[in-house]
This record gives structure tokens, C-alpha cells and sequence, in this order.
């Protein structure tokens, strides 16, 4: 997880700018389908393709369902999004964090030019869900500060990036999952 603070006109101008995508992604596709057309699908994106993939992945792999079901029994709601986090990594849970109302905003960045194969693209957002069901786990984390101070005690690898085991089992088992579950 890549985690940014920049001064505070930056960091203000970023809320404001995420929060109208926020509202823009509102629209967004599900990547789990339900049966009751009011539900809130927890679990989102804009982009087509990686709604697809996350749709069949949860088909394929327990442990990625297991991560969707989670967040669907939260108050999160997490944007999977097409995107660079830098530092060489191919997916990340940015360091950014709202609350409105009685929900929880949290934004993954994936970036499938980094990915050998699908398997392993949906692998690297299995990871980051597990980031996501670890942050939406603590109540109190409710903004961006919150986040950064919730995987400093968890997870500190380095100033500026967060690691924890649970998230790297889950990418794994999700890739291993996929492989096995193959559909020819």
C-alpha cells in the first residue's frame, strides 16, 4: 500500500477531486450481481474489463468471494479503479479514506500492464481487498489519517508502503485458485 500526504492545498484539492469521481463511479457497474435491484454493491468499478474479471474470479475462487462477501456485509465502499500507484508496484490501496454518512470510501489502483496474465491481475486486487476488509475491521479508521495510523501499527514495512502477511496469502491463494479453477 503506497501512502502519499502531501501539503494541504494539494491534499484538499485531491478530496475534492476524488469525491467527484466518488460520485462519478456511483454509477459504476457491480462486480457482484444480486437479485434485489436496491442493493448497494460494496465492491465497485468504471472499468468494464475489471468488473468482468472480478465477476468471474468470484465464480473461481473461493478466497476472492470470501473478500467480496466481506465487504459486502461492511459499511465500505471500494472503488477498483485502473491506475499507477508507483513504486514499481501493479496494485495498491491508496492511502485515501472518506466517510459519508453511514458508509466508508476506499479507492484500489491496479495497473494491468504490470500483470502477467489475468489470474495474476486479479490476484494483486485479491490482495488489496484483503488490505480493505483489514482497514474496514477497525471502526475508528475513518479518513485518510485514520488508514495511515491503522497499517503504521499493523503493517509498517517502510515510510511509505504497508505489508501484511493475510493480504499476501489471500493474493496467492486467489491466483492458485484461478489457475486450478480454469475453465477451458
Amino acid at each position: 500500500m503506497s501512502v502519499h500526504l502531501p501539503n494541504r492545498h494539494l491534499h484538499r484539492l485531491a478530496s475534492w477531486a476524488a469525491l467527484i469521481v466518488s460520485l462519478g463511479c456511483a454509477i459504476a457497474q457491480p462486480a457482484v450481481a444480486a437479485a434485489d435491484e436496491t442493493a448497494i454493491f460494496r465492491v465497485r468499478s468504471s472499468d468494464g474489463t475489471i468488473t468482468a474479471l472480478m465477476d468471474l474470479a468470484a465464480t473461481r475462487s473461493l478466497t476472492f468471494k470470501r473478500l467480496l462477501t466481506l465487504i459486502q456485509a461492511s459499511d465500505g465502499i471500494v472503488y477498483v479503479e485502473p491506475g499507477d500507484c508507483g513504486h514499481g508496484t501493479r496494485a495498491c490501496l491508496k492511502g485515501w479514506m472518506r466517510a459519508s454518512g453511514s458508509n466508508r470510501f476506499l479507492r484500489v489502483m491496479v495497473d494491468r500492464r504490470k500483470s502477467d496474465s489475468d489470474d495474476d491481475f486479479i490476484g494483486s486486487i485479491g490482495h488489496e481487498l484483503q488490505h480493505t476488509v483489514e482497514a474496514l475491521s477497525e471502526p475508528a479508521t475513518i479518513d485518510s489519517v485514520g488508514l495511515y495510523n491503522f497499517f503504521s501499527r499493523i503493517a509498517p514495512t517502510n515510510s511509505q508502503r504497508f505489508e501484511t502477511t493475510a493480504a499476501i496469502n489471500a493474493g496467492d491463494a486467489v491466483r492458485i485458485e484461478l489457475h486450478r479453477n480454469r475453465a477451458d
